[in-house]
């Protein structure tokens, strides 16, 4: 059975079908911000250490697998049907809902259509930054005007170290604070502390993180997950977009969530952009800072050039042609890329390697240089 296939144009293995065998995932960003994502969607993201900075929450070895992740739901306000811009976590009759991942070089796009509504999902690290964009682009082609609300969703961790966020919880639970004021939502981890030396916005004891949405209007917002899931809701079935609206929680002793609520009025065949932003720091202060700079489809875009030129450059210095196609592929781009990452992060971050350890392994290290 075909899942896919490798468009060495432009670098990128395109998925065709969205209910592969196993996650696919790519990788995004560099040693000091990094982050896994897979076909639909799922994935987590840390900083300098997959073991002691994992700020996006990911469940390994859950069912459904790799939930939660950077997700985009999406609503028609006057039926009640929802979806997701990536097949899962919805997971929408495959006859009814079609779906597209381009996994490329440090970047993914997803772009699916139902309903008569098309998304195109796109996530990246910028070069030498510590946030990443998720860009949302909605399209009607129905024919008739649509209201469409869109919903973002991700975990930001209670605990940055990864085994204390997933069984501390008599602790982690207790630490958290989330908040909203305008565009951005805040999520703090020992408030008391970072307030007590606020000039130490990363590393310590008392890792925030932030979300905001640029680019379009505000419409509701939650940063607890029980609220935005609901207590017996699912990443499949839940409650915020059931309702049609979020609650406007602020997680306090809660687990996190980053949702925005965006509504959307789209004529036939009109196309609109919202561009959210997800990074490390104070909400107040860096990502007020970063939202204004970088919160626009300009500089976005200038970015992903950068991105693309930067790792294109790396990949372009040698190229092999031999008979065999999954050789070139292999050589010329997967191969070299995977090894580079993997030489970069020392293999401590993945889908099966939970990223509980630091340290790099000399052997691993050396394999991936050889590589």
């Amino acid at each position: 059975m075909t899942y896919g296939y490798f468009d060495d144009e432009q670098k990128e293995y395109v998925i065709t079908r969205p209910d592969t065998p196993s996650s696919w995932s790519n990788y995004l960003g560099s040693t000091e911000y990094g982050a896994v994502i897979t076909n639909n969607a799922g994935g987590y993201g840390f900083y300098k250490s997959g073991a002691q900075g994992r700020f996006m929450r990911l469940r390994f070895n859950s069912v459904p697998m790799n939930a939660p992740g950077r997700y985009f739901y999406l609503r028609d306000q006057e039926s009640g049907d929802y979806w997701s811009a990536s097949w899962q976590p919805c997971g929408k009759p495959l006859d009814q809902y079609k779906s597209e991942c381009r996994h490329g070089t440090a970047y993914t796009k997803i772009t699916s259509e139902y309903s008569g509504i098309k998304s195109e999902a796109l996530y990246y690290v910028p070069l030498g930054q510590t946030f990443e964009y998720w860009r949302l682009k909605v399209t009607n082609t129905s024919g008739k005007p649509r209201k469409i609300s869109a919903f973002t969703y991700c975990e930001p961790s209670n605990q940055w170290n990864t085994t204390q966020d997933q069984v501390n919880l008599q602790y982690s639970l207790f630490i958290s604070k989330g908040d909203q004021k305008d565009n951005l939502l805040r999520f703090a981890i020992h408030d008391n502390l970072y307030k007590q030396f606020p000039n130490e916005e990363t590393g310590g004891s008392w890792q925030h993180s932030w979300m905001a949405l640029c680019g379009a209007k505000v419409s509701g917002f939650d940063t607890s997950r029980e609220a935005f899931l609901g207590t017996y809701g699912s990443y499949k079935e839940p409650a915020a977009v059931i309702a049609g609206k979020c609650f406007g929680s602020k997680a306090y002793g809660d687990n996190f969530c980053g949702s925005f609520q965006c509504d959307i009025d789209l004529a036939a065949g009109e196309t609109k952009e919202l561009i959210v932003l997800f990074g490390i720091g104070d909400a107040w202060t860096t990502g007020k800072k970063t939202a204004d700079e970088f919160g626009n489809a300009a500089r976005a875009d200038e970015e992903f050039e950068k991105l693309k030129k930067n790792w294109h450059a790396k990949l372009g210095s040698f190229k092999a042609m031999t008979p065999d196609e999954d050789i070139n592929h292999t050589v010329n781009v997967w191969g070299l890329y995977n090894c580079l990452i993997t030489f970069a992060w020392s293999r401590a971050a993945s889908l099966v390697y939970n990223g509980e350890r630091d340290g790099l392994g000399y052997r691993d290290s050396v394999q991936d240089i050889l590589g």
